[in-house]
C-alpha cells in the first residue's frame, strides 16, 4: 500500500524551481528561494539541453516543471493566500515570491514544442492567459505603474484571441522617436533593477550566513528580503509585457498562416521531377534567370484586377511630349529671339547704359556756384598734399635708382 506524504506549498514550489533552474540557468540571480534551490544539472544534461528546446530530454524536463508548478498553483488557490481586497502591505515577506508563480508557468508553457502550426495556437493562448493572470494579480496589489496598468486594462478589455498589444502600446507614443526613447528608458530601468537585485541579494545572504534556521521564519519581516522580492516582481512585470508583445506577434503570424490554403496532394516521384526539369531545359524559351525577361514584363498589364502594381512603369506628362522628344532634334531649340533676350537682360539691370560720343561732352563750370568752387579747391589741395607725401617711385622697392 502506497503511503501518501503531505507536502507544503513551499516544498512543491522549491521543487518546481529546482527543475526551472535546469531549463533556465540564468534564473538563480532572480530566484526568491535561492538559498533553498541549488542547480544540480549534470554536464551531460547541460550538453543535451544546449541543443535546443526541441530536444526530447528538454521537453520531458519541461513537462515535469509544468506539472510541479501546476501542483503548487492548486495548493496556492486552495489556501487563498491572495485577495483583491488586500494591499501590498498586507502580504507577508514569505508570501511575496508566490506572486510570480503564473509568470514561471507561462515561460514554461511558451517553450512547449508543437509539431504542426494549428497545435501552436492553443499553446500561445495559454501562455498569454498566464502572463495576464500574473499581471492582473500584481495590478490588484498596485504593483504596476500608471502606464503599465493602463496598458494592461486595454489588453484585458478585448478577447484574449485578439492581438492588440502592438496597437495599444503604439497609442502611448506620438512618433517613432518617442517610442525609441521609451525603449531606451525601459532598457536602462531593467539594468538598474538587476543591479539593485544583485546588491539586495548579497546583503540578504550576508545577513543569513550565520543563521542555521529557516530564513523565512526568522526573517519574515526583514526589510532587505522584502525589498528584494518586490524588486524581483517589478523586473518580472517588465519581462511579462515583453513576452506579451512577442505572443501577440506570433498570433498574427499564426492567423495569416491559417488563412492561407494548404497545398495537399500526392507526393511526386523525385525521378519524375528531374525528368520534367530536363524537358524544360530542352525548350527554346528556357532560361536560367530567376527574374522574368523584359519582354514578359512589358507584355503583362500594369495593374492587377485588385489594383496592385504588376510590373515596373514610368509616368510621363503626355503622349505628345514623348513623341516630340523621339522625333525631334538632338539639341535644345531656342525659346526666344536675341532682341527678346536683350530686352529681358535690360529689364533685369544687367546692361550698362551710356558711353559713345555723349560721354566725351564735359559739363560746363558754373562760376557763380561758390560751394562747388570751394569743393574743387579743397580736392586739389588734398591731392597736392598726397603727392608731396608720396613722391613718384617711393612705393617701388625693386627700383632703387
Amino acid at each position: 500500500m502506497a503511503v501518501t506524504v503531505d507536502r507544503t506549498l513551499k516544498e512543491d514550489f522549491v521543487d518546481a524551481l529546482k527543475i526551472y533552474t535546469k531549463l533556465f540557468p540564468g534564473l538563480p540571480s532572480l530566484n526568491p528561494f535561492s538559498s533553498d534551490v541549488e542547480s544540480s544539472t549534470s554536464d551531460s544534461l547541460m550538453k543535451n539541453l544546449s541543443n535546443g528546446s526541441a530536444s526530447d530530454e528538454y521537453q520531458k524536463l519541461l513537462r515535469d516543471a509544468i506539472a510541479a508548478f501546476e501542483t503548487a498553483k492548486i495548493k496556492l488557490e486552495n489556501m487563498l493566500l491572495f485577495s483583491t481586497n488586500e494591499t501590498a502591505e498586507d502580504i507577508t515577506t514569505k508570501e511575496i515570491p508566490y506572486l510570480a508563480l503564473d509568470y514561471y508557468l507561462a515561460t514554461l508553457v511558451d517553450r512547449i514544442k508543437s509539431t504542426v502550426i494549428p497545435a501552436r495556437r492553443p499553446t500561445v493562448l495559454r501562455a498569454k492567459a498566464l502572463y495576464l493572470s500574473f499581471l492582473s494579480l500584481c495590478d490588484s496589489y498596485e504593483l504596476l505603474d500608471r502606464q503599465s496598468a493602463k496598458l494592461l486594462h486595454q489588453i484585458q478589455d478585448t478577447p484574449i484571441t485578439t492581438p492588440i498589444y502592438a496597437s495599444a502600446n503604439a497609442q502611448r507614443y506620438s512618433d517613432p522617436a518617442s517610442m525609441r526613447n521609451a525603449k531606451i528608458a525601459k532598457f536602462k530601468k531593467e539594468r538598474a533593477l538587476e543591479q539593485q537585485i544583485a546588491e539586495l541579494d548579497l546583503r540578504r545572504r550576508e545577513r543569513g550566513a550565520g543563521n542555521t534556521q529557516d530564513a523565512d521564519e526568522d526573517n519574515g519581516d526583514d526589510e532587505v528580503a522584502r525589498n528584494l522580492y518586490f524588486k524581483q516582481i517589478e523586473l518580472l512585470v517588465g519581462k511579462a509585457f515583453d513576452a506579451l508583445q512577442g505572443l501577440d506577434m506570433e498570433l498574427q503570424i499564426l492567423e495569416r498562416a491559417a488563412s492561407q490554403p494548404q497545398q495537399s496532394g500526392p507526393e511526386q516521384d523525385p525521378q519524375q521531377t528531374s525528368d520534367e526539369r530536363g524537358r524544360r531545359r530542352d525548350d527554346d524559351n528556357y532560361s536560367e534567370r530567376v527574374d522574368p525577361s523584359l519582354s514578359v514584363l512589358n507584355s503583362a498589364p500594369i495593374l492587377t484586377s485588385d489594383g496592385k502594381v504588376n510590373r515596373p512603369f514610368t509616368i510621363v506628362s503626355s503622349r505628345e511630349q514623348t513623341r516630340q522628344k523621339v522625333f525631334g532634334p538632338g539639341y535644345v531649340l531656342p525659346t526666344m529671339t536675341i532682341d527678346e533676350y536683350l530686352e529681358e537682360e535690360r529689364r533685369r539691370g544687367n546692361i550698362i547704359e551710356g558711353g559713345g560720343a555723349q560721354s566725351e561732352i564735359m559739363p560746363e563750370k558754373d562760376d557763380d556756384n561758390e560751394a562747388a568752387a570751394d569743393r574743387e579747391t579743397y580736392r586739389l589741395r588734398e591731392w597736392d598734399k598726397f603727392t608731396e607725401a608720396n613722391p613718384r617711385g617711393s612705393g617701388n622697392t625693386m627700383n632703387l635708382g
